[in-house]
């Protein structure tokens, strides 16, 4: 093969590496989202009563970024350093974002105030919603740290969702 081949094949290569990183080249409806999460951990006896969940802790607060409304956790379960949940999310707008349970990984910290880094290792996948987010699909990692001593959880989400096409009119 002759360098000019192997030149083409290349740049082939690399541009299809490039075309398939780009959210929304196969799906003109899908786009990269993100933001942040900042919740704080709720009396035990204000979390909603949710069936299968044998852990009474819960968090609400705010969503900032490109999903900015009401975002809540639910632990539904602990097993470990891992916390299976179940979220609540309400857009600035009204919209609700419907999401798969997920899993939350906890890591110790050495720092004396019980401070801990968390991480969604597997993302939260959307699976549709109300409003815009109807038939909606994605998924979204976050990670951050949280404040055991003071119930106070900050987080970073990125990712990307896929919006149902808009029938034309």
């Amino acid at each position: 093969m002759n360098a000019r081949m192997l030149g083409k094949l290349l740049g082939f290569a690399g541009a299809a590496m490039w075309f398939g990183t780009i959210p929304g080249l196969a799906d003109g409806n899908c786009r990269q989202v993100g933001g942040g999460v900042l919740t704080n951990f709720l009396d035990p006896s204000q979390c909603m009563p949710t069936s299968g969940s044998s852990v009474p802790l819960c968090t609400d607060g705010t969503a900032t970024g490109d999903l900015r409304g009401a975002v809540g956790v639910q632990v539904l379960g602990i097993s470990g350093n891992v916390y299976h949940v179940h979220h609540h999310w309400v857009t600035e707008s009204g919209d609700t974002i419907s999401l798969n349970d997920a899993y939350l990984t906890i890591y110790p910290t050495s720092d004396p105030n019980n401070r801990v880094l968390a991480d969604y290792l597997n993302g939260v996948e959307i699976i549709g919603g109300t409003g815009a987010f109807a038939g909606a699909k994605g998924l979204a990692y976050a990670w951050g740290a949280g404040d055991l001593t003071l119930g106070e959880i900050t987080l970073r989400y990125a990712g990307t969702v896929c919006f149902k096409p808009v029938p034309p009119s």
